[in-house]
């Protein structure tokens, strides 16, 4: 899709996004101010910003164009496939297995732990014995399977840790498969400017408020919720987030039930996981998902950038915390940098921090008024004060005029603007945007009143009052309208009367007259002489007019 479709797009989806957020609250104060100045910029930076985002995301076979998000659902994801954990068990320790003669039987027995879907606790207890022999200390029962299998590999010998090895592409697969899990629901990965504006639900729903945050867009009560164009606004941020109910479209916008925003710049291999937002106020109960949603995502990435699905995770707050700064100017509420809230920051194996700057996350917020940059809240100092905003350049004045932009709306534009960008139409006497102005008789007239006073001729393209022009029938057949000079060039039919483009007309030849011009449709009452071949009225005796042969007679023969 073309940049300024997706713009044209988002533009849409704002618009719907706010009509829903308001559809259940009467606390719509703050959606009553929101200005197509504001919609308009909001959609034109989002889509420029979050194009490298979007280049990526659309290479998926699960990317909606349609709401401008991933949709990872059940068909996107599997339970463990058990035979494929063995295969690749067994690539991954073939050199193992070929080599330790001795300790083939037990390097199979330790593999079983990981590829049988129904052990026996037996045939488990001599599984986690096998790997204590060959790998002292690599299994605990609270490490991850991925990780156990990793020590082993690490004890016999088999790792490479350069990336991009076949040893980490193998491994991938094998911690991906292991940790597989078909999920019911639908996940929704999304850079969709919408989204982010709605990103918690409204306050004051009167169907009960449920996922409500300071980030919630119909409030004054916080200052954070700049954060909703601030995230929109930046090249990283993403949001996943789930929803009531996938078969209505306005659940979407005011009906979410869990949400989070990423950040990731394509090609880093740094991602992070700021604080998972849930039905049951915040983190409560909410490790499981995030850790869900966070596993669905490194994957989805990896496999977009055809590299090994390998990352650590590390707490948010922790010693590598310096790796994710706010962007300038961002006034969101920065969740990630609070130990409470469970945040984490991902580098996969091909991180290479010698390259890799800091991400950035969030930027400046918009004004919901005059679209102005802003880094608190939703106004600007002058729209929070009432002044009132020139709908061109954002300003503040205390008086304002009336003109018309390019699509006839009203707006209320400074002296500077209405100068510069207006002309004064002499018919209506209202002001219009240069574009909508013509020069017609010495006057400047607006696009309305010259549709409504004046006729274009048809022929030469100049304007003139109705009334002054003619009607005459083009080569097409199809009536127009000519000035009267531009008439000149079209023949009357003698017959009708009728203007028409020479090349629709005929020469009538009649006995003792001299010869007339016909319409095409006057020439059917009149025959062709077989003789001359002209259009001709026969004389009194029967005879052609043109060249003298007795055509009545003729024509009665051939009948």
């Amino acid at each position: 899709m073309e940049i300024q479709q997706i713009i044209k797009q988002a533009e849409q989806d704002i618009r719907q996004a706010l009509k829903d957020y308001g559809a259940h609250t009467k606390q719509t104060e703050v959606l009553d101010d929101v200005s197509e100045r504001f919609i308009r910029r909001l959609a034109r930076d989002s889509a420029y910003a979050k194009q490298g985002l979007r280049e990526l995301f659309s290479r998926s076979p699960v990317w909606d164009e349609g709401i401008g998000a991933l949709v990872i659902n059940g068909t996107r994801t599997h339970d463990p496939d058990y035979d494929r954990i063995l295969e690749l068990g067994l690539e991954i320790l073939r050199d193992a297995l070929d080599r330790d003669g001795d300790q083939h039987y037990s390097i199979l027995q330790a593999l079983d732990l990981f590829c049988c879907a129904h052990q026996s606790e037996t045939d488990r207890h001599l599984s986690i014995a096998a790997i204590d022999a060959l790998a002292p200390k690599a299994y605990t029962p609270t490490k991850k399977p991925s990780r156990v299998f990793k020590a082993l590999c690490d004890a016999l010998g088999v790792t490479d840790g350069t990336a991009g090895s076949g040893f980490q592409r193998l491994f991938a697969q094998f911690a991906d498969e292991l940790a597989a899990k078909r999920i019911g629901f639908k996940l929704y990965v999304s850079l969709n400017p919408a989204h982010f504006l709605t990103m918690s639900n409204p306050k004051e729903d009167s169907r009960g408020a449920t996922l409500t945050s300071c980030h919630s867009f119909n409030s004054t009560e916080y200052r954070y919720n700049n954060g909703c164009s601030g995230y929109a606004r930046d090249e990283v941020s993403f949001i996943a987030f789930t929803v009531a109910d996938d078969g209505d479209p306005e659940a979407f916008n005011n009906r979410k039930t869990t949400r989070q925003v990423f950040a990731y710049r394509p090609g880093s291999g740094l991602l992070l996981q700021s604080r998972m937002y849930n039905t049951s106020g915040g983190t409560r109960g909410a490790q499981a998902d995030s850790r869900l949603y966070r596993d669905l995502i490194q994957r989805e990435v990896s496999m977009l950038e055809d590299v090994p699905n390998l990352w650590r995770t590390v707490p948010s707050t922790g010693g590598k915390s310096g790796w994710v700064g706010m962007g300038d100017g961002f006034g969101g509420y920065a969740d990630w940098t609070y130990d409470e809230f469970d945040g984490h920051i991902s580098f996969r194996s091909d991180f290479d921090e010698k390259r890799c700057g800091i991400l950035k996350v969030g930027t400046y917020g918009l004004c919901i008024r005059c679209g102005d940059e802003i880094s608190k809240g939703l106004y600007c100092d002058g729209c929070e004060e009432g002044r009132p905003v020139c709908d061109d350049c954002g300003g503040h004045y205390d008086g304002l005029g009336t003109a018309y932009d390019i699509r006839g709306n009203e707006v209320h534009v400074c002296s500077g603007c209405l100068d510069s960008n207006y002309r004064y139409c002499e018919i209506c006497h209202g002001y219009h945007d240069n574009g909508d102005m013509r020069h017609v008789d010495g006057k400047g007239i607006c696009s309305r009143c010259l549709s409504e006073h004046y006729e274009q001729c048809k022929g030469c393209g100049e304007w003139f009052k109705k009334g002054d022009t003619y009607g005459v029938y083009g080569r097409n057949g199809y009536s127009i309208q000519v000035c009267g000079s531009c008439r000149g060039g079209y023949v009357r039919c003698s017959e009708c009367d009728g203007y028409y483009h020479p090349d629709n007309m005929r020469i009538l030849i009649r006995a003792g007259s001299r010869h007339r011009h016909i319409c095409n449709d006057c020439a059917c009452g009149y025959m062709a002489c077989p003789y001359c071949s002209q259009l001709v009225e026969a004389c009194d005796d029967g005879s052609c007019p043109s060249c003298g042969e007795a055509i009545e007679e003729r024509m009665g023969e051939t009948a």
